[in-house]
């Protein structure tokens, strides 16, 4: 895996893409939806069905809004100042 990850990093560069790693842990149990983890809501290995909001999804499209989103929260909180605003 190392390997490919060098790879997405080089090629991303190389052409000016973005790009942010997130944690993928208990992506397929998550409701892109609502939030709910539950391993319970993973049906099957293609279905996916919130306890929660009901929500009823190809689980592997779920996961990759569940990465999605996450990927948008580490984008938009890299962006977020830190530094204090001078007086």
């Amino acid at each position: 895996f190392a390997q490919l990850g060098d790879f997405i990093v080089y090629k991303a560069r190389r052409v000016g893409v973005p790009l942010v790693f997130v944690n993928p842990a208990y992506s397929s149990r998550e409701c892109a939806e609502c939030g709910h983890v539950d391993r319970l809501n993973r049906v099957s290995q293609a279905k996916f069905v919130c306890r929660s909001c009901g929500v009823v999804a190809h689980a592997d499209r779920n996961a990759s809004h569940v990465l999605a989103h996450r990927g948008e929260n580490v984008w938009a909180a890299g962006r977020e100042s830190r530094v204090p605003a001078t007086p």
